[in-house]
């Protein structure tokens, strides 16, 4: 299969431009030359998800890799079919292709970057010094080791309104006085205490919860675990896809389709609606017995967000990292220093026992002294009257 690609020369030197970030113009790297992107208008709208199923738009192609054909040199070569750009391996031209290939489902949206690389590694170096107990040759390690790639990874975007109606229980919560028994200088005593009880009343009703933008990870190529805490994304400012913002970064396509982020993102409301229960069922304690939630105006978003996705070795285990390429956060795993840890437990271990031993040296003595008279009138023995 023969895939569709776009490069964008420079009008004056021939060279590929690359998108600038947090500008508005793409720029080459090599005369500096600046071209601007040109607006296409309002972003798309969300899309109807039943439409989609409905329609049998999903059934995706059985396709591992495309031939690309390069304008610039005319080479042929392969692409993997988690890949929308890349540069030619021959000419070393920035290629971007078609990216419905191997899918059905086109992206509507992007947020473009804001971050430029040169900010990310100096992120990154912050944020390596600030791990306490990491090595202290990590960061420069990192740094020198560490390869930043500007990748814009697949989300799917979930609007809904929901209909959830439940039955559950109600706890309200109440104050006894009871007796108890205790020893006292060895006797046994009747004392009194408050005992907080609670008595449960059963609870019913409707709760409607809309939800907009519920953002799911689209693929696989990035840790998981290090992009769901980079969900603090501006999705007010998304842009209309324009291949222009993906010139000179990586474009990952998604492998995970509409129906499995459809579930995933359901699973993502739950936690609001629960909170909508327990809120409308009130009093001190609430359970949740049994719900079923009715999705209407189902509608999705298919909209790339830009990372800068890197990692490096450290005593031969690999460790990831991802850049939010909005905000320049950072999430990843550094290692840790066994020494650093020692030393801090040993000295732990000192001051405590410093501590203790202030402690009872200070404490007042509790042998008790015993006198005697050196009067020879005196007489330790007891005087006995008959």
């Amino acid at each position: 299969m023969s895939a569709l690609i776009q490069q964008f020369p420079c009008v004056s030197c021939g060279a590929q431009l690359n998108y600038q970030p947090g500008q508005t113009h793409m720029v080459c790297p090599h005369c500096g030359r600046e071209q601007d992107i040109a607006p296409t208008g309002p972003v798309i709208g969300e899309l109807p998800l039943e439409a989609y199923f409905e329609s049998g738009r999903l059934r995706e192609q059985a396709v591992e890799e495309d031939t690309v054909h390069c304008s610039k040199c005319a080479a042929h070569f392969t692409v993997p079919s988690t890949r929308a750009n890349l540069a030619c391996p021959y000419c070393g031209s920035e290629v971007v292709f078609d990216s419905t290939r191997g899918e059905r489902i086109p992206p509507n949206s992007l947020l473009p970057f804001l971050v430029t690389a040169a900010r990310a590694r100096h992120a990154l170096g912050q944020w390596l010094g600030s791990r306490f107990w990491a090595p202290n040759d990590l960061k420069k390690l990192a740094l020198k080791e560490g390869q930043l790639k500007g990748m814009y990874i697949p989300y799917w975007t979930f609007d809904s309104q929901t209909t959830t109606q439940y039955t559950g229980m109600r706890g309200i919560h109440y104050y006894e006085t009871e007796t108890y028994y205790t020893t006292v200088n060895g006797q046994r005593t009747a004392q009194t205490r408050t005992v907080r009880k609670t008595r449960w009343y059963p609870a019913a009703g409707v709760v409607f919860v809309p939800f907009d933008d519920v953002l799911v990870l689209a693929s696989t190529a990035v840790p998981q675990e290090y992009a769901e805490r980079l969900e603090e994304w501006d999705l007010g400012q998304v842009q209309p896809y324009q291949r222009e913002y993906l010139a000179g970064f990586q474009t990952q396509l998604y492998d995970i389709d509409l129906p499995s982020g459809w579930v995933r993102g359901r699973d993502k409301m739950q936690p609001a609606i629960d909170r909508a229960i327990r809120a409308d069922i009130g009093g001190d304690e609430q359970r949740i017995t049994s719900k079923n939630t009715d999705y209407q105006n189902n509608t999705f978003k298919h909209v790339l967000l830009p990372m800068y996705a890197g990692s490096y070795r450290y005593k031969q285990k690999s460790h990831a990292f991802l850049v939010n390429g909005r905000t320049g956060e950072i999430q990843g795993s550094a290692p840790i220093s066994f020494w650093k840890v020692f030393f801090a437990v040993l000295l732990g271990l000192l001051i405590a026992g410093g501590i203790f031993y202030v402690y009872q040296k200070n404490q007042p003595s509790s042998s008790s002294s015993v006198e005697f008279s050196t009067d020879p009138a005196y007489s330790p023995e007891p005087s006995i009257n008959w």
